[in-house]
């Protein structure tokens, strides 16, 4: 891994970490059981023990944040990571930073709308990932993709339908946002 990626690593560790405190000065105020999960309609269905909401959760999202930035980094040998992926390594912290503040105003008995929160999170990050996925070459998409396309021809058809789908879904996404 080189130096620049460990540090990006580091950062984003840190920032999947952050919330903690959060948690630890809130610690008092939060319920024993705490919504972690949802219904369609806003109404929490599952609930969690407030030390696994408030630590373990954090923790698994850091795991998960450092076998993703691991597992890809090795991808790349030599080669300049292309923007999608360098946008995609801040996906888990900034989702789990959200999430974690919805969760805790939640569990404070604050008006949050889950639903509508999710769904701008969600279809502003789809509208971002189309955005940058036809702008990857095909050299590097050969080395990402799997199967790899056979051709640059058919590359750039592929990368273009996937980036407008996306960016219809993140477009549909922040409409639903408004009717939920």
């Amino acid at each position: 891994m080189e130096k620049k990626s460990r540090k990006t690593l580091v950062l984003t560790i840190i920032i999947c970490l952050l919330p903690m405190l959060l948690g630890m000065v809130l610690y008092n105020q939060l319920p024993e059981q705490m919504p972690i999960h949802f219904t369609t309609k806003d109404i929490p269905d599952n609930y969690a023990h407030k030390n696994f909401a408030l630590f373990g959760i954090p923790l698994i999202m850091t795991i998960v944040q450092t076998i993703c930035m691991l597992s890809t980094g090795n991808k790349l040998k030599n080669k300049e990571k292309p923007r999608i992926e360098k946008i995609m390594e801040w996906f888990i912290p900034i989702i789990s930073v959200l999430i974690y503040i919805i969760m805790i105003q939640v569990s404070l008995r604050s008006t949050v709308y889950v639903g509508k929160s999710i769904c701008f999170i969600l279809g502003i990050a789809f509208i971002i990932i189309g955005n940058y996925l036809p702008k990857m070459n095909y050299d590097t998409a050969k080395g990402i993709f799997h199967p790899a396309p056979s051709n640059e021809k058919k590359y750039i058809k592929m990368s273009r339908i996937m980036g407008y789908s996306f960016i219809v879904m993140g477009i549909v996404l922040l409409i639903m946002m408004i009717w939920a």
